[in-house]
């Protein structure tokens, strides 16, 4: 596990806070990611902004192998719950436990007015062609994992990006240190996660998400195997109310930060 002094810990509940004041907004990173990845979606945000590490990242202990959507949504609704926010972002893990919140209309949600699903992973379920390079795509990264191939994990990671982007020095850099925290830490509990499906009785979490007061802001770019448009674009039918922006390929975590900002912007502020 990390041995990162200025990591949130325990006693903080694994919350890192910055500003002052209200509104409280919480943000949840994805998964192999950290509390360093959300920091840039609260810029320019105002209030008090939460930062969490989800178990199995940035040195909190993972929960044992085979994480599902209903553990993460506990652990973010007890963030929630903890900090008093009223609005949360989640990246694409956290996404999909928000969302599992919302479909199960969990007492935490009730206090939420705005929740931003940023790069959702998965929903009800995904197209037999996405489930299948989903499964293939992770045996190979189990198996690299298990043979501690870092350069062999950081390339496999890098396939699933536009070219353009994987050349790019920064995100190599980001995509090796996600590898070496696969290998040397307790994350690669999770790696199923990626085959989970966040809501499980559709016919309820329907109701849920139709009914949910808040206001739901859905953002995801093309061409990302990892986050399909068709994802986002179910999660916007659900929810009849909420907003749906779809930016071009690699523009969420790289190329189109002043964009995520505008967005972010409009939609909390």
């Amino acid at each position: 596990m990390s041995t990162d002094l200025n990591l949130p810990g325990p006693e903080s509940g694994y919350i890192a806070t910055f500003g002052t004041g209200d509104p409280h907004t919480l943000f949840g990173h994805g998964f192999a990611g950290a509390i360093r990845d959300t920091r840039p979606f609260g810029t320019g945000i105002t209030g008090t902004r939460h930062f969490l590490h989800l178990p199995g990242h940035g040195g909190r202990p993972s929960p044992g192998p085979g994480w599902t959507y209903p553990q993460i949504a506990e652990v973010l609704a007890d963030a929630v719950s903890t900090t008093s926010a009223s609005r949360a972002l989640g990246v694409s893990m956290s996404a999909g436990g928000l969302l599992h919140l919302l479909s199960i209309a969990h007492p935490v949600t009730r206090g939420l007015d705005k929740v931003a699903l940023v790069l959702p992973a998965s929903f009800t379920g995904f197209p037999a062609e996405v489930a299948a390079a989903n499964r293939c795509y992770l045996e190979r990264l189990r198996r690299l994992v298990a043979d501690e191939d870092i350069d062999g994990i950081v390339e496999l990671m890098l396939s699933r990006e536009p070219a353009e982007v994987a050349q790019m020095i920064p995100v190599r850099a980001w995509t090796k240190a996600k590898a070496e925290n696969l290998v040397r830490t307790d994350m690669s509990d999770g790696l199923g996660l990626a085959l989970e499906n966040a809501v499980a009785d559709t016919e309820s979490a329907a109701e849920n998400l139709r009914t949910f007061s808040g206001d739901v802001l859905v953002l995801t770019h093309v061409d990302d195997p990892a986050h399909p448009v068709a994802v986002a674009e179910d999660i916007h039918r659900a929810i009849p109310t909420s907003r749906l922006e779809v930016l071009p390929a690699g523009s969420i975590l790289w190329r189109g930060r002043h964009d995520v900002r505008r967005i972010l912007g409009t939609f909390f502020d």
